[in-house]
């Protein structure tokens, strides 16, 4: 080497510098002691992560479907990863990721499990409103308006935002922050249902005792004891639209003339025999109790070989007349005295004795619901009332009829009672 450079400098003065500095870099090269081995400094160990079956089972569809989000794709791969036994540096490099970022994820599914892998609630924008003023808002939202000087009957958003001011519970307030206001605590002022209050003492005996009949009603049938539900659908209207429906089209829905003309009424006698799930009918102008009675005469005669016939009723003062009384004793051979029946309570005893023939069975008051008829009152009024247009009462009369016997010949089957007695939300 030494050599090489004199012989370069004789023949190239010019490279007598680059030769020593070559030169140089070997003597140092030979002076210095070689560097001993680097040592990675131990840290803290990466927890082990060993998910669920289900866990993974998440985890891999999550990364598999095509609607995740792709931070929610990243942590679910961080987590399978580190399950299959990478550690943190591996991991970053395939997720493209830093590693403090994949042991974040990693340890918050260690600590939390699935859960961790959410976003920890943020605190947002500072609130323009306090509480004390939300809850007062929202108190002021379940008070009737006329009561808080407003002249109608229910709340909108902005009418109680105009409250709101005027009450000096707020300075101001968008009407769409009531609205989400009530929306957070399930408030819908703009919604209204129909409400009963069980007022029955007796409720829980004879819904039981009217719910049992439902559920023998298939083996009673089977010895030929039928179980009817009888009611009245009153005051059915013969209204005649003032023109021809249009049909429907592509994109519009079938549309009505909201004129119409009135031609009479009809009451509607009905009986829904429970096993089968046949109606027989009878139609007249009015229904009094004498009327009642003649139906259930004409109904028992129908099935005359029965042992037994039980007749599921609601409580209208006609259902328990003494007319009514009268035919069921005659029906059932048993002698009726109508002045030791003088009260509502003794001829509903009597009515509802088990030992004659005809038995009857009446709802709660003010429980109709119950009775099975009321069922099928409402596929009638779907099906042939709501949209029909009838320019007489015989016409009403006539198509009523074609229903009933088209129901019966090939819709008739027993209603499933689903009812196992779960206590109902209030």
């Amino acid at each position: 080497m030494l050599a090489h450079c004199a012989a370069s400098t004789v023949e190239n003065p010019s490279t007598a510098w680059h030769c020593g500095c070559e030169l140089r870099g070997v003597i140092a090269a030979q002076e210095t002691p070689p560097s001993p081995p680097l040592v990675r400094r131990g840290g803290r160990k990466a927890p082990a992560i060993v998910p669920r079956d289900d866990e993974r089972a998440d985890l891999e569809r999550a990364v598999r479907a095509g609607t995740s989000k792709q931070r929610d794709v990243r942590r679910a791969q961080i987590v399978l990863l580190a399950a299959d036994g990478w550690d943190n540096r591996a991991i970053a490099a395939k997720v493209r990721l830093s590693d403090n970022t994949v042991g974040l994820w990693r340890s918050r599914f260690h600590r939390h499990g699935p859960t961790g892998l959410r976003d920890a609630p943020r605190s947002g924008r500072p609130a323009h409103f306090t509480a004390e003023q939300k809850a007062s808002v929202l108190k002021k939202a379940v008070e009737a308006p006329r009561s808080n000087g407003f002249p109608f009957t229910h709340w909108s958003g902005p009418d109680l935002a105009k409250l709101a001011v005027d009450a000096g519970i707020v300075e101001k307030i968008d009407p769409s922050t009531v609205w989400r206001w009530l929306n957070e605590a399930d408030l819908q002022p703009h919604r209204c249902r129909l409400w009963l209050r069980i007022s029955d003492p007796n409720f829980d005996v004879r819904m039981k005792d009217v719910t049992d009949i439902y559920l023998h009603a298939p083996a009673l049938a089977k010895e030929g004891i039928p179980v009817f539900c009888v009611d009245e659908k009153t005051s059915i209207q013969a209204l005649e639209r003032a023109k021809p429906d249009r049909p429907m089209e592509p994109g519009k829905p079938q549309r009505r003339d909201h004129r119409y003309k009135r031609h009479g009424t009809t009451h509607l006698l009905a009986a829904f025999e429970v096993a089968s799930g046949k109606v027989k009918a009878w139609f007249r102008k009015e229904r009094p109790a004498v009327v009642v009675a003649a139906f259930l005469r004409r109904l028992c005669e129908t099935v005359p070989d029965a042992p037994a016939i039980h007749v599921v009723m609601d409580q209208v003062s006609t259902h328990w007349h003494h007319e009514v009384c009268k035919v069921v004793a005659e029906l059932s051979g048993v002698a009726y005295d109508p002045d030791s029946h003088r009260t509502g309570t003794q001829r509903k005893a009597f009515l509802c004795d088990p030992n004659k023939r005809v038995v009857f069975h009446f709802t709660p008051v003010r429980a109709s619901w119950l009775d099975q008829i009321e069922i099928w009152f409402s596929v009638l009024s779907r099906k042939v009332l709501a949209r029909g247009s009838f320019t007489s009462v015989e016409e009403l009369v006539t198509r009523i009829t074609e229903f009933i016997d088209y129901h019966n010949r090939f819709l008739a089957r027993p209603y499933r009672w689903t009812y196992t007695g779960t206590p109902c939300r209030t």
